[in-house]
């Protein structure tokens, strides 16, 4: 068996390790940019959901826009494709870095932000400012979708060399506007002389549609993103 077709926890720790420390520089930018907004911020800022989701979505996509670059570059892309580690170790590492990796340790600095911020107005201002609950399902549900709208943008991350964010946007963009063209199309037609049968359309498109985006677009897109790392590594 080859090294092709195997998984080694220890590889994937050394290619998690290099591409961090390969990312020291912008991982320290966006420590700092934590903490001046934690000083610039008003009181209870940083005592929600929202900004946290605001650095997740945002950093997180330009994160993972950025997975495959060496992959696009052919002065790189050699080098890329000659670490002595699997596909599925390759695929494995990106996906967790910018993926459930990045979503965890930005929840961990907010935490700490939070809970520092709290202390300090409590200290200073004599305000009670609770910290964070890490237990309320809104912010596994919000991590939830991440994971899932990142599974795209890393599948366009591979299928794309540049300006992978707005490509990706437009293909999905694309995608629904045809989608819901269509379904307007058979309501419209079809449907709409039977207000009841239209209504009980639309339910059943909304369930499919809440069933593919929670089951079914995520496991696509990493397969897809699998398959065409492997194409690279066959060529």
């Amino acid at each position: 068996m080859t090294i092709q077709n195997t998984f080694n926890l220890i590889r994937l720790s050394h290619l998690i390790f290099n591409d961090v420390m390969s990312l020291k520089k912008p991982i320290s930018i966006v420590a700092a940019i934590l903490i001046i907004f934690s000083l610039f911020s008003p009181l209870n800022a940083i005592n929600g959901f929202s900004t946290y989701f605001a650095l997740l979505y945002i950093g997180g996509f330009i994160v993972t826009s950025f997975a495959f670059n060496d992959l696009h570059e052919r002065s790189k892309a050699h080098l890329f494709l000659m670490l002595p580690c699997s596909n599925f170790e390759r695929f494995l590492n990106k996906w967790l870095l910018s993926g459930i990796g990045y979503a965890l340790s930005l929840l961990i600095a907010y935490y700490l932000f939070s809970f520092i911020n709290g202390a300090i107005n409590l200290l200073v201002f004599e305000q009670h400012i609770p910290t964070i609950n890490l237990l309320q399902s809104v912010l596994w549900i919000g991590i939830g979708k991440y994971l899932i709208l990142q599974s795209v943008i890393l599948l366009g991350a591979i299928m794309f060399r540049k300006y992978v964010l707005i490509k990706t946007a437009l293909v999905v963009g694309c995608f629904f506007l045809i989608f819901t063209i269509f379904s307007a199309a058979i309501n419209l037609i079809v449907l709409f002389p039977d207000y009841s049968q239209g209504e009980l359309l639309m339910h059943t498109a909304h369930k499919i549609g809440h069933f593919i985006f929670w089951v079914l677009l995520a496991p696509f897109c990493w397969t897809i993103t699998y398959l065409r790392l492997t194409e690279y590594e066959l060529v």
